[in-house]
């Protein structure tokens, strides 16, 4: 037997041995490896005892075959992931889902809220996922339910705190979670309006039928239905006519009163605008008579201490006087008591003097 390289395998059992040969079925078979894997045929690998695959492959994977392929993380998210439409309460009926692929770590509700958290962005709105609804408001309360509801493509609902919105959960949304969820609860839900539509037509049919139409050619029920039909369209319009003037006064009063208001809040306005400028006008003339009284008390009070300066400085002037008048009064006497008594003196030193010479 030859292999890839083109040289012959080595036998299972060595020829001439007395070992029984086992059968087909019973005999493992070889793993094959090409000459370019280091194969048998390899000159390389049989010297070196390393081809390519053995150079560059992990230690891990050195001296065991790989057979088949092995599983990766898309491929086993593909089988066993967990993959969630989620809508924000309240949003559903305008909102976008937001699908999330859950890693194979999240086995608890509590760490699935962190990742529906990261995934739909709440941060960025001042929004916290705290819990998860069904579409009937059922709160799930446990991982494995909401794997359940994932497995049947339920949409689930995040409610960041406020209490469930049963009025913006779509109709659809809620019809195919009431039936089952899956690739089945749209054929039911379309099997059911069907069948709710065809149950409308017959029984619409049996009305027209009842009442003539259809049975007897330019029959009574005809004009019957023609008159009915105008009838009821000029009382239509006569009630519409009526509503519409109706709402045409209610408007006419509604701004009448609102007119009226806006005159009263001037008219206080006005008022309460002359109170406040009279009131400050008072403030303004106490306020300068207040200003006015006080100057004149500042006045008089200089007036006075300017008053009593000059007394000081006159009784000191008259003192400094009356010393000075008393004092120079002294010698004035000596002096006029000399000039009396100079003319007899020099009058006797006269006589003298001539008594002298003779």
């Amino acid at each position: 037997m030859f292999g890839w390289g083109g040289e012959q395998a080595p036998s299972a059992t060595p020829a001439g041995s007395g070992a029984p040969t086992a059968s087909p079925v019973e005999q493992e078979p070889e793993a094959v490896v090409p000459r370019y894997l280091g194969g048998p045929g390899n000159s390389d690998a049989e010297g070196s005892g390393a081809g390519l695959f053995d150079r560059y492959a992990s230690p891990s994977s050195a001296g065991r075959v790989r057979r088949g392929h092995s599983p990766t993380r898309t491929s086993r998210l593909r089988t066993q992931g967990v993959k969630l439409a989620c809508y924000l309460n309240t949003e559903c009926d305008r909102g976008r889902s937001t699908i999330i692929h859950l890693p194979e770590e999240c086995d608890t509700l509590g760490e699935v809220l962190p990742k529906i958290q990261q995934a739909m962005q709440l941060d960025s709105r001042m929004l916290y996922a705290a819990e998860c609804f069904l579409p009937s408001g059922e709160k799930i309360t446990s991982y494995q339910q909401l794997i359940q509801a994932a497995a049947i493509d339920t949409a689930i609902i995040v409610g960041c705190g406020e209490p469930f919105d049963p009025s913006t959960i779509p109709f659809d949304i809620l019809e195919f979670h009431l039936q089952g969820g899956g690739r089945e609860a749209p054929k039911k839900v379309k099997k059911e309006l069907a069948e709710k539509r065809k149950a409308f037509a017959v029984e619409r049919a049996d009305t027209i039928r009842a009442s003539g139409h259809g049975v007897f050619p330019n029959s009574s029920a005809v004009v019957t239905a023609r008159s009915r039909t105008v009838e009821t369209n000029r009382e239509l319009a006569a009630h519409m006519r009526h509503e519409y003037m109706e709402q045409l006064m209610y408007r006419a009063s509604q701004q009448q009163e609102l007119v009226s208001r806006v005159r009263e809040c001037n008219q206080m306005h006005q008022i309460e605008h002359k109170e406040s400028k009279n009131r400050r006008m008072r403030y303004e003339a106490s306020r300068l008579q207040k200003i006015d009284d006080e100057k004149k008390a500042a006045k008089e009070e200089y007036r006075a201490k300017k008053a009593s300066q000059k007394q000081r400085i006159k009784a000191i002037h008259d003192k400094v006087k009356t010393d000075y008048d008393q004092q120079h009064g002294k010698i004035a006497d000596k002096r006029s008591l000399l000039r009396a008594t100079r003319p007899v003196m020099t009058s006797s030193l006269g006589h003298a003097l001539k008594e002298v010479t003779l």
